[in-house]
């Protein structure tokens, strides 16, 4: 039998069922129980999502990552409890209340050449030159994704605690998460509804604090711990 490891938690988590504590003192993680040769697959990371979402709800959870495995509730005892225990309770300590939002912010282009015509008057000026145009585009482009970060923190850093600007896609829109009260979502997510027609706003949550949680790190083992 192998264990698949979903996240860490105080060891009174409620849990639902099919899932178990693998407890040391009072930390446990968040535990299955699967067949040695399960093999997993797309819809096992959105079941694994599933789970941490359901969990984030009752308490603070340190998220492990998908994947990690288990031969036994020793070897999760020594790989993820026992090392950095002080540490782990520290984060959940500070975590304690709080989830994740994932936002997604995509400006609208006028919108966003208006405001940048407005602060650097040259962007408008006329130019002649195949190289010059390209250069023109090029700097155009660099101004309106600096304008974009700036707006979404206007629009954001207000609704959160902490904020973490994502990786930025080739599209343009910008990708933040947000840690916020649990008790405050329904807050956040009628502020993100009512943000300006000049920005189109999408919000996910509550997920557990993926770009907030800080674990110790470990050499990658076999089994999948970080």
């Amino acid at each position: 039998m192998t264990l698949l490891l979903y996240g860490i938690v105080r060891a009174d988590h409620p849990l639902p069922p099919g899932l178990r504590a693998v407890v040391a003192g009072d930390l446990a993680v968040v535990v299955s129980d699967i067949g040695s040769s399960a093999e997993l697959a797309a819809e096992d990371a959105r079941a694994h999502l599933n789970v941490l979402c359901g969990l984030v709800v009752d308490g603070p959870i340190l998220p492990l990552r998908f994947g990690s495995m288990a031969p036994d509730d020793q070897a999760v005892r020594d790989s993820a409890l026992l090392p950095n225990a002080a540490a782990v309770r520290l984060e959940l300590d500070r975590l304690t209340g709080m989830v994740e939002v994932r936002v997604q912010l995509a400006f609208d282009e006028t919108a966003a050449l208006e405001a940048l015509a407005d602060t650097d008057p040259d962007l408008a000026q006329p130019i002649t030159g195949f190289d010059a145009a390209i250069a023109r585009g090029r700097r155009i482009a660099d101004h309106v994704k600096e304008w974009s970060r700036q707006r979404s923190g206007e629009l954001l850093g207000g609704l959160s605690t902490a904020m973490v600007r994502l990786d930025e896609p080739d599209d343009g829109t910008q990708h933040w998460a947000l840690l916020v009260r649990h008790d405050e979502i329904h807050r956040v997510a009628e502020s993100i509804a009512a943000m300006p027609s000049t920005v189109t706003a999408t919000a996910l949550g509550p997920l557990p604090p993926y770009a907030f949680a800080s674990l110790p790190t470990r050499t990658p083992s076999r089994w999948g711990f970080d």
